[in-house]
Protein backbone atom coordinates (compact mmCIF):
# COMPACT_ATOMS: atom_id res chain seq x y z
CA UNK A 1 0.00 0.00 0.00
CA UNK A 2 2.89 2.35 0.81
CA UNK A 3 4.39 1.87 -2.64
CA UNK A 4 0.99 2.23 -4.26
CA UNK A 5 0.52 5.55 -2.46
CA UNK A 6 3.91 6.75 -3.67
CA UNK A 7 3.05 5.88 -7.26
CA UNK A 8 -0.35 7.57 -6.93
CA UNK A 9 1.21 10.71 -5.49
CA UNK A 10 3.55 10.76 -8.49
CA UNK A 11 0.48 10.80 -10.73
CA UNK A 12 0.61 7.22 -12.01
CA UNK A 13 -2.87 6.63 -13.47
CA UNK A 14 -2.96 2.91 -12.76
CA UNK A 15 -1.90 3.47 -9.16
CA UNK A 16 -4.48 6.22 -8.71
CA UNK A 17 -7.18 3.89 -10.03
CA UNK A 18 -6.12 0.90 -7.93
CA UNK A 19 -5.84 2.97 -4.77
CA UNK A 20 -9.25 4.46 -5.44
CA UNK A 21 -10.74 0.98 -5.81
CA UNK A 22 -9.17 -0.05 -2.49
CA UNK A 23 -10.82 2.93 -0.80
CA UNK A 24 -14.16 2.13 -2.44
CA UNK A 25 -14.02 -1.48 -1.26
CA UNK A 26 -12.38 -0.81 2.09
CA UNK A 27 -9.55 -3.22 1.32
CA UNK A 28 -6.40 -2.47 3.32
CA UNK A 29 -7.78 0.97 4.19
CA UNK A 30 -10.94 2.34 5.75
CA UNK A 31 -13.78 2.62 3.25
CA UNK A 32 -13.92 6.20 1.98
CA UNK A 33 -15.99 6.85 -1.14
CA UNK A 34 -15.07 10.54 -1.26
CA UNK A 35 -11.38 9.64 -1.32
CA UNK A 36 -12.05 6.90 -3.88
CA UNK A 37 -13.88 9.35 -6.12
CA UNK A 38 -11.09 11.92 -5.87
CA UNK A 39 -8.37 9.42 -6.80
CA UNK A 40 -10.28 7.72 -9.60
CA UNK A 41 -11.46 11.03 -11.02
CA UNK A 42 -7.80 12.21 -11.24
CA UNK A 43 -6.89 9.11 -13.26
CA UNK A 44 -10.01 9.37 -15.42
CA UNK A 45 -9.22 13.01 -16.13
CA UNK A 46 -5.95 11.83 -17.62
CA UNK A 47 -7.83 9.60 -20.06
CA UNK A 48 -7.16 6.27 -18.30
CA UNK A 49 -9.91 3.88 -19.53
CA UNK A 50 -9.92 1.59 -16.44
CA UNK A 51 -10.43 4.68 -14.27
CA UNK A 52 -13.33 5.79 -16.46
CA UNK A 53 -14.97 2.40 -15.92
CA UNK A 54 -14.46 2.57 -12.15
CA UNK A 55 -15.84 6.10 -12.09
CA UNK A 56 -18.86 4.82 -14.00
CA UNK A 57 -19.31 2.15 -11.32
CA UNK A 58 -19.22 4.80 -8.59
CA UNK A 59 -21.88 6.77 -10.42
CA UNK A 60 -24.21 3.79 -10.86
CA UNK A 61 -23.73 2.67 -7.27
CA UNK A 62 -24.48 6.21 -6.05
CA UNK A 63 -21.12 6.52 -4.31
CA UNK A 64 -20.22 9.90 -5.79
CA UNK A 65 -21.18 13.38 -4.67
CA UNK A 66 -23.83 13.67 -7.41
CA UNK A 67 -25.04 10.23 -8.60
CA UNK A 68 -26.04 10.15 -12.25
CA UNK A 69 -26.74 7.26 -14.60
CA UNK A 70 -26.17 9.65 -17.48
CA UNK A 71 -22.66 10.46 -16.22
CA UNK A 72 -22.01 6.77 -15.69
CA UNK A 73 -22.90 6.13 -19.32
CA UNK A 74 -20.63 8.97 -20.41
CA UNK A 75 -17.75 7.33 -18.50
CA UNK A 76 -18.47 3.88 -19.92
CA UNK A 77 -18.75 5.27 -23.45
CA UNK A 78 -15.42 7.10 -23.21
CA UNK A 79 -13.71 3.92 -22.00
CA UNK A 80 -15.47 1.78 -24.60
CA UNK A 81 -14.44 4.11 -27.41
CA UNK A 82 -10.86 3.79 -26.15
CA UNK A 83 -11.16 0.01 -26.62
CA UNK A 84 -11.77 -1.05 -23.01
CA UNK A 85 -13.41 -4.49 -23.16
CA UNK A 86 -15.39 -4.35 -19.92
CA UNK A 87 -16.78 -0.94 -20.84
CA UNK A 88 -17.88 -2.24 -24.24
CA UNK A 89 -19.72 -5.13 -22.59
CA UNK A 90 -21.39 -2.83 -20.06
CA UNK A 91 -22.43 -0.37 -22.74
CA UNK A 92 -23.84 -3.17 -24.89
CA UNK A 93 -25.94 -4.59 -22.05
CA UNK A 94 -27.13 -1.15 -20.99
CA UNK A 95 -28.36 -0.39 -24.51
CA UNK A 96 -29.94 -3.83 -24.82
CA UNK A 97 -31.81 -3.45 -21.52
CA UNK A 98 -32.43 0.31 -21.63
CA UNK A 99 -30.49 0.94 -18.45
CA UNK A 100 -29.40 4.56 -18.06
CA UNK A 101 -30.18 5.14 -21.73
CA UNK A 102 -33.05 4.58 -24.17
CA UNK A 103 -33.18 0.95 -25.31
CA UNK A 104 -31.42 0.61 -28.66
CA UNK A 105 -30.77 -2.93 -29.83
CA UNK A 106 -28.86 -1.84 -32.94
CA UNK A 107 -26.38 0.13 -30.85
CA UNK A 108 -26.20 -2.77 -28.40
CA UNK A 109 -25.27 -5.08 -31.27
CA UNK A 110 -22.50 -2.70 -32.38
CA UNK A 111 -20.93 -2.72 -28.92
CA UNK A 112 -21.31 -6.49 -28.57
CA UNK A 113 -19.50 -6.79 -31.91
CA UNK A 114 -16.66 -4.56 -30.69
CA UNK A 115 -16.25 -6.76 -27.60
CA UNK A 116 -16.68 -9.94 -29.65
CA UNK A 117 -13.94 -8.88 -32.04
CA UNK A 118 -11.64 -8.58 -29.04
CA UNK A 119 -12.28 -12.27 -28.34
CA UNK A 120 -14.80 -11.97 -25.51
CA UNK A 121 -16.72 -15.26 -25.44
CA UNK A 122 -19.79 -13.80 -23.74
CA UNK A 123 -20.10 -11.02 -26.30
CA UNK A 124 -19.57 -13.49 -29.13
CA UNK A 125 -22.40 -15.63 -27.76
CA UNK A 126 -24.74 -12.66 -27.38
CA UNK A 127 -23.98 -11.42 -30.90
CA UNK A 128 -24.68 -14.90 -32.27
CA UNK A 129 -27.99 -14.99 -30.41
CA UNK A 130 -28.93 -11.61 -31.88
CA UNK A 131 -28.18 -12.88 -35.39
CA UNK A 132 -30.35 -15.93 -34.66
CA UNK A 133 -33.32 -13.84 -33.58
CA UNK A 134 -32.81 -10.76 -35.74
CA UNK A 135 -32.71 -8.47 -32.70
CA UNK A 136 -30.59 -5.39 -33.42
CA UNK A 137 -29.26 -6.91 -36.64
CA UNK A 138 -30.64 -8.45 -39.82
CA UNK A 139 -31.30 -12.14 -39.07
CA UNK A 140 -28.43 -14.16 -40.48
CA UNK A 141 -27.97 -17.77 -39.37
CA UNK A 142 -24.58 -18.09 -41.10
CA UNK A 143 -23.29 -15.19 -39.00
CA UNK A 144 -24.85 -16.75 -35.92
CA UNK A 145 -22.95 -19.99 -36.54
CA UNK A 146 -19.73 -18.05 -37.07
CA UNK A 147 -19.98 -16.28 -33.70
CA UNK A 148 -21.26 -19.35 -31.84
CA UNK A 149 -18.26 -21.24 -33.15
CA UNK A 150 -15.83 -18.59 -31.92
CA UNK A 151 -17.50 -18.44 -28.51
CA UNK A 152 -17.64 -22.22 -28.28
CA UNK A 153 -13.92 -22.45 -28.99
CA UNK A 154 -13.35 -20.12 -26.02
CA UNK A 155 -15.25 -22.58 -23.81
CA UNK A 156 -18.68 -20.99 -23.50
CA UNK A 157 -21.01 -23.94 -22.79
CA UNK A 158 -24.13 -22.23 -24.10
CA UNK A 159 -22.39 -21.45 -27.38
CA UNK A 160 -21.17 -25.03 -27.59
CA UNK A 161 -24.69 -26.36 -27.16
CA UNK A 162 -26.30 -23.86 -29.54
CA UNK A 163 -23.67 -24.61 -32.17
CA UNK A 164 -24.35 -28.33 -31.77
CA UNK A 165 -28.10 -27.76 -32.24
CA UNK A 166 -27.54 -25.68 -35.38
CA UNK A 167 -25.27 -28.35 -36.80
CA UNK A 168 -27.84 -31.05 -36.01
CA UNK A 169 -30.62 -29.07 -37.68
CA UNK A 170 -28.54 -27.72 -40.55
CA UNK A 171 -29.32 -24.11 -39.65
CA UNK A 172 -26.80 -21.64 -41.09
CA UNK A 173 -24.46 -24.52 -41.84
CA UNK A 174 -24.64 -27.93 -43.55
CA UNK A 175 -26.23 -30.57 -41.34
CA UNK A 176 -23.48 -32.53 -39.64
CA UNK A 177 -24.25 -34.71 -36.62
CA UNK A 178 -20.66 -35.95 -36.36
CA UNK A 179 -19.40 -32.38 -36.01
CA UNK A 180 -22.20 -31.55 -33.56
CA UNK A 181 -21.36 -34.46 -31.27
CA UNK A 182 -18.06 -33.15 -29.76
CA UNK A 183 -19.56 -29.70 -29.13
CA UNK A 184 -22.47 -31.31 -27.36
CA UNK A 185 -20.01 -33.38 -25.31
CA UNK A 186 -18.12 -30.28 -24.21
CA UNK A 187 -21.28 -28.46 -23.12
CA UNK A 188 -22.61 -31.54 -21.33
CA UNK A 189 -19.30 -32.02 -19.51
CA UNK A 190 -19.68 -28.45 -18.23
CA UNK A 191 -23.00 -29.39 -16.66
CA UNK A 192 -25.48 -27.87 -19.13
CA UNK A 193 -28.63 -29.96 -18.72
CA UNK A 194 -29.93 -29.28 -22.25
CA UNK A 195 -26.65 -30.59 -23.66
CA UNK A 196 -26.75 -33.65 -21.40
CA UNK A 197 -30.26 -34.42 -22.64
CA UNK A 198 -29.21 -33.92 -26.26
CA UNK A 199 -26.15 -36.11 -25.77
CA UNK A 200 -28.39 -38.82 -24.34
CA UNK A 201 -30.53 -38.56 -27.48
CA UNK A 202 -27.49 -38.83 -29.75
CA UNK A 203 -26.30 -41.99 -28.00
CA UNK A 204 -29.85 -43.36 -27.91
CA UNK A 205 -30.39 -43.22 -31.67
CA UNK A 206 -26.74 -43.39 -32.76
CA UNK A 207 -26.63 -39.98 -34.45
CA UNK A 208 -23.12 -38.62 -34.95
CA UNK A 209 -21.78 -41.41 -32.74
CA UNK A 210 -22.25 -45.15 -32.36
CA UNK A 211 -25.47 -46.18 -30.64
CA UNK A 212 -24.84 -46.86 -26.95
CA UNK A 213 -27.83 -47.27 -24.63
CA UNK A 214 -25.64 -47.42 -21.52
CA UNK A 215 -24.17 -43.99 -22.26
CA UNK A 216 -27.60 -42.65 -23.23
CA UNK A 217 -28.84 -43.83 -19.82
CA UNK A 218 -25.88 -42.17 -18.08
CA UNK A 219 -26.44 -38.78 -19.71
CA UNK A 220 -30.21 -38.87 -19.21
CA UNK A 221 -29.48 -39.64 -15.57
CA UNK A 222 -27.16 -36.66 -15.23
CA UNK A 223 -29.73 -34.29 -16.75
CA UNK A 224 -32.56 -35.77 -14.68
CA UNK A 225 -30.51 -35.31 -11.51
CA UNK A 226 -30.49 -31.57 -12.28
CA UNK A 227 -34.28 -31.51 -12.51
CA UNK A 228 -34.77 -31.92 -16.27
CA UNK A 229 -38.23 -33.50 -16.56
CA UNK A 230 -37.80 -34.55 -20.19
CA UNK A 231 -34.60 -36.40 -19.35
CA UNK A 232 -36.33 -38.10 -16.41
CA UNK A 233 -39.14 -39.27 -18.70
CA UNK A 234 -36.71 -40.62 -21.30
CA UNK A 235 -34.69 -42.29 -18.58
CA UNK A 236 -37.81 -44.08 -17.33
CA UNK A 237 -38.75 -45.12 -20.86
CA UNK A 238 -35.27 -46.54 -21.36
CA UNK A 239 -35.52 -48.44 -18.09
CA UNK A 240 -38.97 -49.81 -19.00
CA UNK A 241 -37.67 -50.93 -22.39
CA UNK A 242 -34.75 -52.71 -20.77
CA UNK A 243 -37.03 -54.32 -18.20
CA UNK A 244 -39.37 -55.48 -20.96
Amino acid sequence: MAWLRRAAEAGDQEALTDLGVFYARGEGVGRDFARAESLIRRAAGGGHPPAMVQLGHLYTQEHVSEPSEGEAMRCYRAAAEAGHLEAQRILAWNYLNGRGVARDTATAALWFRNAAEQGDAGAQFQLAAMYCTGIGVVRNLEEAVKWYRLSAAEGDRYAQYNLAVMLLKGQGTPQDAEQAFPWCCQAAAQGLTEAQLQLGDLYHVGSGVGKDLALAHAWYEKAAAQGNAEAAAKLQTLRDTRAG
